[in-house]
């Protein structure tokens, strides 16, 4: 299993670097599938620019055929079909817990798992996110989101046996700091990694590997 949990992509000629690596193609022959859908669903009134930069990142640096995920077009077999074809299916950001609910409803979690045994899937923030474990703390989901875990229909998928905090310190994110964190965090049964948007965690055959730099780790690694 390959899997890469990003904060905003293909920002940086190291991410293309590392994402051949782990795909085990030449960026300009790498096939990618994207998966967009929680993007569409974040509120009108918010400028989807950086949903356009991101996009046109992977363009820049991915030279292979570029497809989209459509769930309310295509079948299920259809869509398992085109990310077969891929050699990265990559799931854009937006809004945290959409693609929980989406891949739920739409009955499309035993595809995407199976299809994680034979191809790379990349997440990007809530597409990150949804690819972890649930966060269990409490205090966590109580200041930083003002609602409760129990709230939710559905929980991550839980791929791989940590997650992330995207956007570390970036200038719209500075109010959760270290100190922040390490408190709401503190009881969190398993690693959480704070990367910002030039870094990567990568769960590679069971093993971690950090792209970018090694992120501040909270709650509690296998260590603790």
């Amino acid at each position: 299993m390959r899997i890469i949990l990003a904060s905003q992509g293909f920002t940086t000629d190291e991410m293309e670097k590392e994402v051949e690596l782990i795909v085990r193609k030449p960026s300009n022959e790498i096939n990618v599938a994207i998966i967009n859908e929680s993007a569409y669903m974040i509120d009108k009134s918010k400028s989807k620019r950086w949903l356009i930069k991101e996009l046109s990142n992977i363009e820049k640096h991915i030279g292979g055929k570029i497809d989209f995920i459509d769930f309310y077009m295509q079948s299920i077999e259809e869509i398992k079909e085109r990310l077969l074809d891929s050699d990265l299916i990559y799931i854009v950001g937006g809004k945290q817990h959409i693609y929980s609910k989406l891949f739920n409803e739409k009955e499309f979690v035993s595809i995407l798992k199976q299809v994680a045994q034979k191809k790379v899937i990349m997440g990007t923030s809530a597409g990150s996110i949804v690819l972890g474990k649930t966060i269990q703390s409490k205090k966590f989901w109580k200041k930083r989101y003002n609602c409760n875990l129990d709230e939710f229909e559905y929980n991550e998928l839980e791929i791989v046996p940590f997650n992330i905090i995207p956007h570390y310190m970036r200038e719209d994110h500075k109010r959760w700091t270290s100190e922040f964190l390490k408190d709401v965090l503190s009881d969190n049964p398993f690693p959480v990694y704070a990367i910002n948007d030039e870094q990567a965690v990568a769960y590679i055959d069971g093993k971690i590997r950090f792209i970018g730099g090694k992120p501040e780790v909270f709650g509690k690694s296998k260590d603790s």
